[in-house]
């Protein structure tokens, strides 16, 4: 069952909005967008194993990576 989220979404900017949920819709945006997904964790997993044992790139920009 999927679950309806309210937000307030406010237009800071030209090219930036700003998104405000409630604590109590915190999880339920985490799940919406993905950041629950196991693929997902596992990938941070490997990230932050990268992170530490020195396998990093400074970019300046993700559209560097594409």
């Amino acid at each position: 069952m999927q679950k309806t989220l309210s937000a307030d979404l406010t237009r800071v900017s030209k090219d930036r909005v700003k998104l405000e949920i409630t604590k109590n819709n915190y999880e339920a945006f985490c799940n919406a967008v993905g950041l629950y997904n196991e693929e997902f964790l596992e990938a941070l997993k490997r990230s932050e194993a990268d992170h530490k044992a020195g396998r990093i790139t400074k970019r300046k920009s993700l559209i560097e990576i594409t």
